[in-house]
């Protein structure tokens, strides 16, 4: 399987802390609070809160081209899936594309693998693609006070729109040049 590009983390369990950093992040932007799960107990990487409701996400990422899509493993070999009883959503970040996937457990559930085009409109999981408002709806909404309404910090406002808004894209792409400086 040939990937797009450079690889830029030197294992998965490095990339996939990254990710989930990233995630909080952007989360914590979005007026979430955030907290990561002490040990490896826990089936979810991840805890979002918002008015005293909260949610477990398991995040995931890929940087995995195969000529067409971007493929993403939801569960390792020999381990079982995730259940709704353990996780409630999925957070898949496609690290070349800079976009983030927000699925609800149950529309994932039996698949092993997913294969994602951020690329192509009108893909089957596009209205997955920055689906953050998947997370408030089973989360109270924030005050007022916390955000200006029609306001969002984290929305590139720049993008078109046919592309769907990049995820806190100026901040990622300085984080990847540095990863890439760090190589010379």
């Amino acid at each position: 399987m040939a990937r797009r590009g450079k690889k830029f983390f030197e294992s998965y369990s490095k990339r996939g802390e990254w990710a989930e950093l990233l995630f909080m992040t952007v989360a914590a932007g979005r007026g979430f609070n955030v907290a990561k799960p002490w040990g490896e107990s826990p089936r979810y990487d991840v805890a979002v809160e918002q008015g005293g409701r909260f949610l477990r996400v398991q995040v995931k990422s890929t940087e995995m081209w195969l000529g067409t899509c971007y493929l993403c493993q939801l569960y390792a070999h020999g381990r079982r899936p995730y259940t709704p009883k353990e996780i409630d959503y999925y957070a898949i970040y496609v690290l070349p594309a800079d976009t983030w996937y927000i699925f609800p457990v149950r529309a994932l559930t039996g698949m092993r693998t997913i294969a994602l085009t951020p690329h192509l409109k009108g893909h089957k999981y596009e209205r997955y693609m920055e689906a953050w408002p998947l997370l408030t709806r089973h989360c109270a909404q924030p005050s007022s006070t916390t955000r200006q309404p029609g306001t969002d910090p984290v929305i590139d406002k720049s993008a078109s729109k046919d592309k769907p808004p990049s995820t806190m894209s100026r901040l990622t792409k300085r984080i990847l040049k540095r990863l890439e400086d760090l190589d010379r």
